[in-house]
């Protein structure tokens, strides 16, 4: 009788957690994964310290090679194979091989969709010109960088102001190159109050880097067929000899909805909390797919690494046969840019508004270590609370150092539901190397905790 098939369409984090995990429970289960790189397990978030040369090679990023998968777990590994088209009625999938051009039919029994996002291109002519790049692949990492180290660009122009376009900024900046960032929204970091944007936008200054707001690149002016900078909607010019579109990201999921697969209105795969589409035996995972977010009570659309690991890793238990369910996540996020780090989770006030929650808000600034001891720095810390309950919604803090540990114990209380009272109660870790006596954990929840009694008071 025939082994029961699993094919993955689609590697990297959700992909390869899903087969691994399914082949952990399933030795009897034929597993394939169909790859469109070149690369199938490596850390994709690493890639602006490599083009920074922090990291030297691009195989100091890769978790696995291919070959680990095959002979290690049993995995069929096909890379640089392209799944063009899924078909549910006869259960099975069409690939290209990529380098020869020929396709080839693949049935399956259970089918796990991991094809993650691409980046929004807002440029009709796009990545055509020659110095104009993205960063969504291990390839693109590598074309970046050896372009950066071949031609030696002064001038950089980055599109987008989130996450990837802060630590992009701070690694062209180490590379010599002058950085001009711009942003078609009223302010950077988007998903961020004003007064995280502020010190970030101070910290960009500082280090040089331009950042134009409320405008976008409307075309491209070349030298050649080289890029030599950009005309914006205003009218304003900007000269780059190089240029990365970081201006967000969209879901893989056409070849889903093609194939039937129920879309949510932000273009991501709909999933159960057992990671299985509306079609049964399909199941999805990663950047394609939305996550329950757990303040909120509903799905969103908030793409991370973390994420689809653990969506994968559902998947897979309930592909061989298990009883996972993936709870959701609450949203944190940090990044470094220059000397400060920030970080994010729950939701933030501007959120908090366009839900219509009643909710008090608090911004405190304190020592992220004794005062006494050598590099003691500040630390801003922005709560967001239930008015009525006192519950912690969001955490925001940025500062140069400590903002990672302390935002993942706001993450840990928003996960458990959690008051800002009862996080005053925490007890948490001392040492003057590492904080304060009052922490700024502390301190913030003690802060908006008063102003969550006097609100209730009045």
């Amino acid at each position: 009788m025939k082994n029961e098939r699993l094919i993955v369409v689609g590697g990297v984090a959700a992909g390869m957690s899903g087969a691994s995990r399914a082949r952990k429970l399933r030795r009897d289960m034929e597993i394939i994964v169909f790859e469109k790189s070149g690369y199938v397990s490596y850390a994709m978030c690493g890639m602006p310290y490599f083009v920074a040369d922090k990291v030297k090679t691009p195989e100091s990023l890769l978790f696995y090679e291919a070959g680990f998968f095959r002979e290690k777990r049993n995995i069929g590994v096909f890379l640089n194979h392209e799944v063009t088209q899924i078909l549910p009625a006869t259960k099975t999938v069409v690939v290209e091989d990529r380098g020869s051009g020929k396709e080839q039919t693949y049935e399956y029994d259970k089918l796990l969709i991991s094809t993650g996002a691409r980046p929004f291109v807002p440029i009709p002519e796009g990545t055509v010109l020659r110095g104009v790049f993205i960063l969504r692949q291990l390839e693109d990492a590598i074309a970046l960088k050896g372009y950066i180290l071949s031609e030696k660009p002064v001038a950089g122009l980055i599109i987008g102001g989130g996450y990837i376009a802060m630590e992009m900024a701070e690694a062209f900046s180490q590379a010599g190159i002058k950085v001009t960032v711009v942003e078609k929204m009223p302010e950077i970091l988007g998903t961020m109050d004003k007064e995280i944007t502020e010190r970030v936008n101070e910290e960009l200054r500082r280090n040089g880097v331009t950042v134009i707001k409320s405008d976008s690149v409307a075309r491209f002016t070349e030298r050649g067929s080289r890029v030599s900078g950009a005309v914006l909607s205003s009218g304003q010019t900007v000269a780059a000899d190089i240029v990365l579109i970081g201006a967000g990201i969209r879901p893989n999921s056409e070849m889903a909805g093609d194939a039937g697969v129920r879309l949510e209105p932000t273009g991501a795969i709909e999933t159960d909390a057992k990671m299985e589409t509306s079609i049964p035996d399909i199941f999805a995972a990663g950047d394609c797919t939305s996550a329950h977010q757990l303040v909120l009570g509903r799905n969103a659309y908030v793409p991370l690494g973390t994420t689809a690991n653990k969506q994968g890793r559902v998947a897979g238990e309930n592909i061989a046969g298990g009883d996972a369910t993936f709870k959701g996540i609450v949203g944190t996020s940090v990044f470094k840019t220059f000397d400060l780090e920030v970080g994010r989770t729950g939701i933030t006030e501007k959120e908090a508004i366009s839900e219509h929650i009643d909710y008090a808000t608090n911004v405190i600034e304190h020592i992220s270590r004794a005062h006494y001891y050598p590099g003691v720095s500040k630390v801003l810390v922005k709560l967001v609370a239930a008015k009525e309950t006192g519950r912690l919604l969001g955490a925001q803090m940025i500062g140069k150092e400590g903002v990672v540990r302390r935002i993942d114990v706001f993450a840990t209380a928003i996960t458990a539901g959690m008051s800002v009272q009862e996080i005053t109660e925490l007890d948490l870790g001392y040492a003057p190397p590492f904080g304060p006596v009052n922490d700024p954990v502390l301190v913030a929840a003690e802060q908006l905790q008063k102003k969550v009694r006097q609100e209730k008071v009045a």
